[in-house]
């Protein structure tokens, strides 16, 4: 694989996955920064369940993409199917967008519409920003992202989180336009009757992972979701899951902070202690 082939989300995992990656839900471009510095695959800028706004995102993928030199990847979770989400987004020069609650093929296919520049559909062209995280750099322009964006370099990855989109799976994944998928754990236990959690050994919510996981690969697409710990990670990739959520950036920070004061403590009392 060439060297431009590998900075293609969809080609890493590939050649790569299962990959594993971070939440970001806090506001700074700084966080993002120092998340492309971490042995991560990539990171999901989370704008459904964070009050992130367009410029923050935008600025969080080019620090992401910059930090990283390139060679990591950043998404964006849109809150919605909206055509400004899913604009923004991609003109902030994402390497991916991941799309909730999408339940059926008629809204997959206007989301394509929307995200996917003509003859295959009716994005609006104006990438003013993307060139800043493009894994070459910025001096190729807006033409070099027009280029990657028309040869599909773009990941289009739907959630399947409900139950209309378990029973549409195969539908969705079907399509010509969609990378793969990211299963929402909590929202799909929900809509099946389970409480929420990203975790379970229920018999229903494993057949619907098994459900979603197959659809895909019988149509070559990859598959996420959450994958908190080794445990969930191992047994995770086990089922077949290309791209996994390992961690947040507010649980990671506490932990370290959690981690350095500890050992600074345990060194200060094992000195009082030979006083």
């Amino acid at each position: 694989m060439d060297a431009h082939a590998s900075k293609i989300f969809v080609n890493h995992l590939r050649a790569n996955g299962p990959c594993v990656g971070t939440v970001l839900t806090i506001a700074s471009d700084v966080i993002a920064y120092l998340a492309g510095q971490a042995d991560g695959d990539f990171v999901m800028i989370d704008m459904e369940h964070a009050p992130l706004t367009m410029d923050v995102v935008t600025r969080m993928v080019h620090a992401y993409a910059a930090s990283s030199s390139g060679n990591r990847f950043p998404l964006v979770r849109i809150p919605s199917h909206g055509v400004e989400w899913v604009k923004w987004a991609l003109d902030s020069g994402a390497a991916g967008v991941i799309v909730p609650m999408v339940g059926n093929a008629a809204e997959m296919e206007a989301i394509i519409d929307r995200a996917v520049y003509p003859p295959g559909g009716r994005r609006s062209f104006g990438p003013l920003y993307a060139p800043f995280a493009h894994p070459e750099g910025a001096a190729s322009g807006v033409g070099g992202y027009f280029e990657r964006a028309k040869r599909g370099e773009i990941a289009l990855l739907p959630m399947i989180e409900s139950k209309d989109g378990l029973q549409n799976a195969e539908e969705i994944l079907s399509l010509e336009h969609v990378s793969g998928v990211f299963i929402g754990p909590a929202d799909l236990r929900l809509s099946i009757g389970l409480p929420p959690a990203i975790d379970g050994e229920e018999p229903q919510f494993l057949d619907a992972l098994r459900r979603i996981t197959n659809a895909a690969k019988k149509h070559g697409k990859f598959v996420g979701c959450m994958g908190m710990g080794e445990q969930a990670a191992m047994k995770r990739a086990a089922e077949g899951m290309d791209f996994l959520l390992s961690t947040f950036d507010n649980g990671a920070m506490v932990t370290g902070f959690a981690t350095e004061l500890a050992a600074a403590r345990k060194g200060v009392q094992a000195a009082a202690s030979k006083l």
